[in-house]
């Protein structure tokens, strides 16, 4: 079985299994993975597509929230479509409109912006970066939102950036910080974002002596 082979192949690796085997939010599923019987092929090319794509968002996501000073979870993925999330929290009370579930008023309870990768799905199949503005400013609409093809759906309440797109920049990379920073309210405070460092490293050695020091 799938699922146990991959638990094996974790522990292998030094990696902790899932604490739980429940799946939600996929439609028609069984309860656990253990009861997923069904014979699927292994397409060893969409994996590697998947991989890229996750790849690329989640380094563009950790860029973007990085130089933030303020609240900012590390990139999470989302269960039901394996989107990848990353969000700056500003310790702004706000109130979340009422009627919503539990997890959105929670989520809603201060003022957030927040971007993210999405595969999409059969209903919506829109493959790319996504962002959106909580509580959500007037006039999204008008504004330039960084990279080439970015644009606001109002039916939505998101900002989309197509992969197509996205892949056509020179730097996808970059495009996504841009896009990223972009988005970003114009009327939060500007010392909450410190200044991008880009590489690990701050050093101000040529590498020239560093090579020497070490050859």
């Amino acid at each position: 079985m799938f699922y146990a082979s991959f638990c094996d192949a974790a522990d292998e690796l030094g990696i902790h299994r899932p604490r739980s085997s429940l799946i939600c939010e996929i439609p028609d599923a069984p309860p656990c993975f253990e009861d997923d019987h069904v014979e699927r092929t292994w397409d060893g090319h969409a994996a590697r597509l998947i991989w890229t794509a996750l790849n690329l968002a989640s380094d563009g996501l950790e860029a973007w929230l990085a130089p933030f000073l303020g609240y900012r979870p590390r990139v999470g993925v989302m269960w039901g479509g394996f989107d990848l999330s990353g969000t700056r929290h500003r310790a702004q009370p706000t109130v979340p409109p009422p009627h919503q579930p539990p997890f959105m008023q929670n989520a809603q309870l201060d003022t957030y912006v927040s971007m993210g990768f999405s595969f999409g799905d059969a209903k919506a199949p829109n493959v790319g970066m996504y962002a959106y503005i909580w509580p959500q400013p007037d006039g999204l609409g008008d504004r330039s939102w960084g990279v080439e093809g970015a644009a606001w759906h109002p039916d939505a309440g998101l900002v989309r950036l197509p992969w197509a797109k996205l892949r056509e920049t020179a730097d996808p990379h970059q495009a996504i910080v841009a896009f990223g920073d972009a988005v970003e309210t114009a009327g939060w405070p500007s010392d909450l974002v410190g200044p991008r460092v880009e590489g690990w490293y701050m050093s101000k050695t040529p590498p020239a002596l560093v090579q020497h020091q070490h050859g």
